[in-house]
């Protein structure tokens, strides 16, 4: 049986030399990409909207970003860093771009175009602090296109996917959004198209959820290939609902009166000193999330193709509708 030092050292082995080589030409690797990691952190303790996270002073002032990542990698929280890819052309033998994929975690190969998709994961796995680090200052500090990355913004009202906004990411970051009120969550889909030409021939989208149930996450989390991080209930008070649509005036009353149950017994738990993490058992499995996933198109593709069925649980074939909409909207 392979040991884990068996498995890290062949895997430092293939990538170290292959990573110094493309760091000696640009440290700044992750430029374009780079707000996505931050996002990916951030999300999960914040209760605030996630696109709303980018006008905090942790990401505008470069030392309070910096100190943030910097955090996140010594504590060994590698796993945000995969949100943020990079595609790499390369010229070298089918067969080792081909072992290179096998050994760096969720790296996507395309032979014919001589292309590799990496991300920010695998160079935080390889690399000591310092070095690190100083990829994400450079990329940090070189960041520039990212706020002019097309966004997709959907809603359902009686329950169909309707596109209600498209534009650049920066027009939306502007005009900031409204936060949420009540306990009756509404789901929303946000859908951003990241760095088109530099991640051909892959492609790569962040789609951001909101006013989804934990149940449909623990769906959601089984597509593997994706890249997931979801907003915490150890860190964040419970706070909204999903109301399945399938439930009619006299349901929803007594649901809610579930809710208001619920939230009272764990408000005074936590009241009393309890943790987060323990006094949400009390409440009900409705309970809204947020989950940022990242991933190539063919995975979006694969998602979609998985759950637009229309025996599918209805939130989960929601989302699968929506990013259906955007793939139409992007290869009209």
């Amino acid at each position: 049986m392979i040991s884990l030092e068996a498995y890290r050292q062949n895997f430092l082995t293939l990538a170290r030399d292959f990573f110094d080589e493309l760091l000696s030409e640009d440290k700044a690797l992750f430029r374009d990409t780079l707000f996505l990691s931050f996002l990916g952190a951030r999300i999960c303790y914040a209760s605030s909207r996630p696109l709303n996270l980018f006008a905090e002073e942790r990401f505008r002032q470069k030392e309070e970003f910096l100190a943030f990542l910097s955090r996140l990698k010594r504590s060994g929280h590698a796993s945000v860093f995969a949100h943020s890819p990079l595609v790499v052309n390369t010229s070298f033998p089918e067969e080792k771009a081909a072992r290179l994929a096998q050994v760096l975690y969720k790296a996507w190969c395309s032979p014919k175009d001589n292309a590799l998709c990496l991300n920010l994961r695998h160079f935080a796995e390889v690399y000591d602090d310092e070095t690190f680090m100083a990829i994400v200052e450079a990329s940090y500090e070189a960041s520039q296109k990212w706020q002019n990355f097309k966004f997709f913004h959907v809603k359902f009202p009686e329950g169909k996917a309707t596109l209600c906004a498209k534009g650049a990411l920066s027009e939306l970051l502007e005009k900031g959004l409204p936060e949420p009120q009540g306990i009756k969550a509404e789901p929303e889909v946000f859908v951003i198209d990241v760095a088109p030409k530099e991640t051909a021939p892959f492609g790569w989208l962040a789609v951001v959820v909101e006013g989804f149930s934990r149940l449909f996450s623990h769906q959601y989390v089984r597509h593997t290939w994706l890249n997931f991080n979801q907003r915490s209930h150890r860190y964040t008070q419970v706070d909204q609902f999903v109301f399945p649509p399938s439930f009619d005036e006299e349901a929803n009353n007594l649901y809610e009166s579930q809710i208001e149950k619920g939230l009272e017994l764990y408000q005074g738990l936590v009241s009393r000193g309890i943790k987060k993490e323990d006094a949400r058992f009390v409440t009900p499995q409705g309970s809204a999330t947020t989950v940022l996933a990242t991933g190539p198109y063919f995975v979006w593709e694969d998602f979609v193709e998985k759950r637009i069925h229309p025996k599918a649980q209805w939130e989960i074939r929601r989302l699968a509708e929506a990013l259906a909409l955007v793939f139409r909207e992007l290869n009209p």
